[in-house]
């Protein structure tokens, strides 16, 4: 059916050349004319792709006097935020509507906080504050942001009319003060005259109906209101709240959700604020949504590596226009976003390469930076944009622009990151490169447009907003339009019958998302072949008249994602369309019942998928008595009742996809009995369906196996495999829970199942992809009694194989044969000793062995007897062993030369590293190493030969938790000089003797300049000095413990970047600078008896978390400097006598205190002070004389003992 889908969208509308779709007969023997000749032809032939621009779209607007039944408010209780949040329904922000794009006038906040302070200043609104200022959100709170000297109302309302986001904190007492009504009221206001302006309500322990309503608490109010002020304020501030409580918010009822519901609204700020500044304007290609899909599916979002992907191809292609939808649509991935175009025309202005890098600065980090060269232009973006994870899109490229002189090394970005280039030059998208064909698109177009240059509207296809709003408005239609497409919203939600006068010829229309059809249809659009409609929730209702929609010529219906009802006028019409062939109703939400089907049989495509939301639908019954040319039936998720009508094997003889994942009949097991009869079948998923009548799905495959010989996917659960030599044309296999999960042949077996064929089955079978999941074993009627599958194979073709959580498998099959097998992912899984062929893998890349209990050698990855290169070694990039607690010995890793990760974690019998010296060495790719928690681990080298071969391209070094490393008759671990490892960004090295100096250790840790993370501890033998850290301009993060004999750290004062700070046992350590440490956000220090001086507190602005623990020779603490502490925590520091609170530049900020075991602190000044305290704990403190008032802000009480 999704060939006669594409046939018609050709016929109908465009046609899409791609090298990879052009058939074969296009090249027969018979065929003498060229390429050129074969372009012309087509072109000739087939109406073309045409290009439309995508206007800005319509924002769903809603009245703001609308008011919601109390059902509809119980709901904001349960409203739960996530990557794309809910919108309140008064108020759309959409990031695609050129009004909502366009500058805020004289916009100084991004987020106004209306509260009433008693109830909730040091509560919920404290917590969503502090989140809004952490991700940088700039927010008026009014006792933070009144200019000294202002007056109160005016800055108030100037303020909010200098504001993006409204979030009023609706409690119990808020309609008491006069000042939060009037605030409340030029916020809705300034919501009305500006769209753009959106409300997100909290209704802190109180009901929204009573803020709605003003009932409960809030009509004590306005009694007392109403003595005080006159009528028509109390109107206006009574409209204010019944407006706003119409609105969805979030709901919360008890202490404990506090921060939880403060993360959600922060969460839906940022998403809010992200499109606004990250959405892109762009035009749309006709059909571009499998392009889109192909580049999304590129970037690979769920891994966790940088990734780029190019776009190249001849200029005017729509490369992009492709890049701004893919863009737009996964932005909402990403921490900071970035859109770079014409970099080819710009790069050439002068400072155009200080303007791309200050596009790209300005974007991600929302402040100006001034970029004077290149190179510090790339040190901004590597220092601050690179901490982020981004999405960048670098539009136009040529072969002058060099991105890694401009931007930086992508390697040197957060995990995650994607690039997207665009160009017109094939060379620089080399590894990368998505190539679209479409030259014949920009014939198609040129065609078209020259069908009537002067009269746009009498063409035959059209696609640009502009010219088919003219069309349908001003009723301008005639018999020569074929195919209109608009998919950008306008400001209408109509087409009345009226304006589809005189397009007697239309055969394809996609309405805009907005657009409803109405009027009296009769003798309108007779010809007319494919419909696309999607309405949005609100679009629809008992004002839909709708008559006389004849759908008698109709092929297509695609109303998928709409807010459709029961009560559409097209259903009257519906069955008498007896040419429909595809009807598209997934995620139908509004609909409570089946719409009866057309009588004649004719559908061939019926998409039920994600059927599921109305708890009425579950009573449906489904009749395919009549479906008999029925091709693809998918219904995942579908709440069906009952499938009637006979069996699917009897009433669809060529069904080629069918979909019944998670589906809930009653009568599956039924309908699918005969399922395996279907030659035609290629694609099955039943996994996790409804199967009541467990003995119908245990036969399932083995049926499949005997009729279905052309499938190529299956999924399936709770039954097992068999008979697979039968299912030859099978590409994608995934079992899952079920107790007996796969069948692999014997070499007897083979011969039967060839039918005298030359080849035995695993050679000739097309699967590429096995994934087994909670598929307790695979099983063979033959083999060994020690491995019963050493004579059965796996196919050939496999790919990618997956064999995860089966808790019973004891045994795999000999892997020798699989030369084609890419990755190789085992996880908690029993297992054997060994893995058997696994020296054969050549194109073996990913190698992941994970809780696998048995596996005790790992054979296969290094040279054979001869001392060649075992094929595996070739191809290998990464190599994960994690919770192999058998795992005793492994091979050396010496030639795994394309080696891009080694990680071998807490293997407990582990004793040696066979040559890691050769590996590091000759791997010059090698980015990730780590080994940790190998308590046996006896030795290792990270050094063979020559240093100057080191991998430079290492990025993260973690040795750790290796006790045996420790004892003295050990060979101590050899650590290269570090500055052999430019790139390194974590090092974390821990519980080891290492082969260096007494008084100096880690040569060359000083030239790592890229390092960000940094991790030493419990290093032998004693460490006196480090190399100066002064260079890592970029270090985020430092935790030094259990280094006794460490006395001093060069150049820690002057780390400007640095976050996080912890020093813990290093007992020689008397004094810490601190004065360059301006970013630090905490810092903790145990265990240190030698310490007596702490220099440069005064210049930790910064700093939010301070323990001091066990630090014995501290007699002073000066806090003078810390404007933003929240956390103080200072146990067992004898000698320190006093701790002056009072000092604090704002105290108002502490939250939390504790100061324990200290019998000498007689006096803690400034307790008075502290209004936001939350915890106070002084326990231990003998000497500490009366403790000053607390106020009324303290919530857990204080200990003295």
């Amino acid at each position: 059916m999704e060939a006669f889908t594409s046939s018609l969208a050709t016929i109908i509308f465009y046609a899409v050349a791609k090298e990879s779709q052009i058939s074969d007969g296009m090249f027969s023997s018979g065929m003498t004319s060229n390429i050129r000749g074969a372009a012309t032809v087509a072109a000739l032939v087939l109406p073309l792709i045409l290009l439309y621009k995508l206007l800005w779209s319509r924002r769903r607007s809603t009245s703001n006097d609308e008011t919601s039944d109390d059902n509809n408010c119980d709901s904001t209780s349960q409203l739960q935020p996530d990557s794309q949040l809910p919108l309140p329904t008064a108020q759309y922000f959409d990031p695609t509507d050129s009004s909502d794009l366009l500058p805020f006038p004289s916009v100084e906040y991004e987020v106004f906080l209306s509260f009433r302070g008693p109830d909730t200043r040091h509560q919920i609104t404290d917590i969503l504050f502090r989140f809004l200022v952490h991700l940088k959100i700039h927010t008026f709170k009014d006792d933070d942001e009144l200019r000294t000297g202002e007056g109160i109302w005016p800055s108030l309302v100037k303020a909010i009319g200098q504001s993006k986001i409204y979030v009023p904190i609706l409690s119990k007492s808020y309609a008491h003060s006069r000042w939060c009504l009037k605030e409340l009221v030029e916020i809705v206001e300034n919501m009305r005259q500006d769209k753009r302006r959106i409300v997100l309500p909290i209704f802190y322990m109180v009901d929204p109906r009573d803020v709605r309503h003003q009932t409960g608490p809030y009509r004590d109010a306005f009694r007392e209101h109403e003595k005080n002020f006159d009528r028509q304020t109390i109107q206006n501030w009574k409209a204010a709240l019944t407006t706003v409580g119409a609105l969805k918010g979030w709901h919360v009822t008890h202490n404990d959700e506090q921060s939880k519901y403060a993360d959600l609204v922060s969460d839906s700020i940022w998403s809010h604020l992200r499109r606004f500044y990250c959405t892109v304007e762009t035009d749309e290609l006709v059909a571009i949504d499998g392009h889109v899909e192909e580049v999304v599916k590129r970037l690979s979002l769920d891994f966790k590596d940088v990734t780029m992907v190019g776009l190249h191809g001849m200029g005017g292609i729509g490369k992009t226009t492709l890049a701004k939808v893919v863009y737009n649509k996964i932005l909402s991935h990403f921490d900071r976003c970035s859109f770079v175009e014409n970099i080819r025309e710009t790069q050439h202005q002068n400072d155009g390469i200080f303007k791309i890098q200050k596009k790209i600065i300005e974007d991600a980090t929302r402040k100006e930076d001034r970029v004077c060269d290149v190179s510090q232009g790339r040190r901004i973006i590597m220092d601050r944009v690179s901490q982020f994870k981004v999405l960048i899109v670098l539009d136009d490229v040529d072969e002058e622009f060099k991105f890694g002189e401009v931007v930086g090394n992508p390697r040197g970005f957060v995990s995650g990151s994607r690039f997207i280039v665009t160009s017109r030059d094939c060379k620089m998208q080399d590894g990368c490169r998505f190539q679209m064909h479409d030259q014949l698109r920009d014939m198609g177009r040129e065609i078209v447009r020259r069908e009537n240059i002067e009269y746009p509207w009498m063409r035959s296809r059209i696609w640009t907003v502009e010219t088919a709003v003219e069309l349908l408005h001003e009723k301008k239609g005639s018999e020569q339009v074929k195919a209109i497409e608009v998919t950008t919203p306008r400001p209408y939600t109509n087409l009345a019958s009226e304006c589809f006068v005189n397009l007697s010829s239309l055969r394809y229309f996609k309405a805009p998302p907005d657009a409803k059809l109405k009027g009296d249809f009769d003798n309108l659009l007779p010809n007319l072949r494919w419909l696309k409609m999607r309405y949005h929730r609100g679009r629809l209702g008992d004002d839909d008249h709708l008559i006389n929609f004849h759908m008698k010529k109709l092929v297509i219906l695609d109303l998928s994602g709409s807010d459709v009802c029961n009560d559409w006028g097209g259903w009257t019409h519906l069955k008498m369309a007896n040419n429909l062939k595809t009807l598209n109703l997934s995620k139908c939400g509004r609909l409570t019942r089946l719409p009866e089907l057309p009588q004649s049989g004719s559908l061939e495509v019926l998409d039920l998928s994600s059927y599921r939301w109305l708890k009425s639908t579950r009573d449906d019954e489904l009749d395919i008595g009549k479906l008999r040319n029925l091709m693809v039936l998918r219904l995942p998720r579908a709440c069906i009742k009952k499938i009637t009508g006979g069996t699917i094997g009897t009433i669809s003889k060529g069904l080629r996809e069918l979909d019944v994942e998670e589906c809930e009949c009653e009568n599956l097991a039924h309908v699918l009995a005969d399922v395996g009869e279907l030659q035609s079948l290629q694609i099955l998923r039943t996994r996790s369906a409804n199967w009541k009548q467990g003995t119908h799905q245990q036969v399932l495959t083995r049926r499949l196996a005997a009729g279905s010989s052309n499938l190529k996917e299956l999924t399936t659960s709770s039954s097992p495999v068999v008979d697979l030599p039968r299912l030859l044309e099978l590409e994608t296999l995934v079992v899952e829970s079920c107790e007996y999960g796969l069948e692999i042949p014997t070499p007897a077996e083979d011969d039967h199942y060839a039918n005298n064929q030359v080849l035995p089955w695993w050679k000739i079978s097309k699967l590429k992809y096995l994934r087994l999941h909670e598929a307790s074993r695979m099983w063979c009627s033959s083999g060994t009694n020690n491995n019963p599958g050493s004579n059965c194979r796996l196919p050939s073709a496999l790919t990618r194989l997956h064999i995860i959580c089966c808790t019973q498998l004891e045994w795999l099959p000999n892997l020798e044969n699989m030369e084609n097998l890419i990755e190789l992912i085992i996880e908690n899984c029993p297992m054997p000793r060994e893995i058997q062929g696994l020296g054969s893998l050549k194109s073996l890349q990913t190698l992941q062995i994970s809780d696998v209990a048995n596996l005790r050698r790992l054979d296969g990855l290094s040279t054979n007897n001869n001392g060649h290169m075992r094929q595996c070694s070739s191809s290998l990039a990464v190599l994960v062993l994690e919770r192999c607690g058998a795992l005793e010995r492994l091979p050396s890793f010496s030639q795994l030369r394309k080696l891009f990760t080694l990680n071998i974690v807490e293997c407990p019998l582990l004793t040696e590293i066979p040559l890691l010296g050769c590996l590091l060495s000759s791997a010059n790719k090698l980015q990730e190493l780590c080994i940790q928690d190998c308590p046996r681990l006896a030795a290792l080298s990270l050094i063979t030969g020559s240093v100057a071969t080191m991998p430079s391209s290492l990025q993260r070094l973690v040795i750790t938790g290796c006790t045996s490393l420790l004892q003295e008759r050990r060979w101590p671990v050899q650590i290269p000089n570090l500055s052999n490892f430019p790139r390194l960004r974590i090092l974390h090295l821990k519980d080891m003797r290492i082969d260096g100096k007494q008084s100096v250790a880690l040569e060359g840790l000083e030239c790592l300049e890229e390092l960000e993370a940094l991790i030493l501890g419990n290093l032998q033998p004693p460490v006196e000095r480090l190399p100066s850290l002064s260079h890592m301009t970029k270090l985020m993060s430092i935790e030094i413990m259990d280094m006794p004999s460490l006395r001093e750290i060069e150049g820690f004062g002057s780390l400007m970047s640095l976050f996080i700070v912890k020093l813990r046992n290093c007992s020689s350590l008397e004094r810490l600078e601190l004065s360059g440490l301006r970013k630090l956000r905490s810092l903790q220090i145990m265990d240190m008896p030698s310490l007596r001086e702490i220099e440069g507190f005064a210049s930790l602005k910064s700093l939010a978390t301070l323990q001091l623990t066990d630090c014995t020779s501290l007699k002073m603490l000066d806090l003078s400097g810390l404007e933003n502490l929240e956390v103080l925590d200072i146990s067992r520091c004898p000698k320190l006598e006093t701790v002056a609170l009072s000092s604090l530049s704002n105290p108002g900020k502490l939250r939390s205190l504790e100061i324990m075991e200290m019998p000498s602190l007689r006096e803690v000044e400034g307790l008075a002070n502290l209004k936001s305290l939350q915890t106070l704990n002084l326990r231990g403190c003998t000497s500490l004389g009366n403790v000053t008032s607390l106020g009324t802000t303290l919530a857990v009480g204080n200990d003295k003992c």
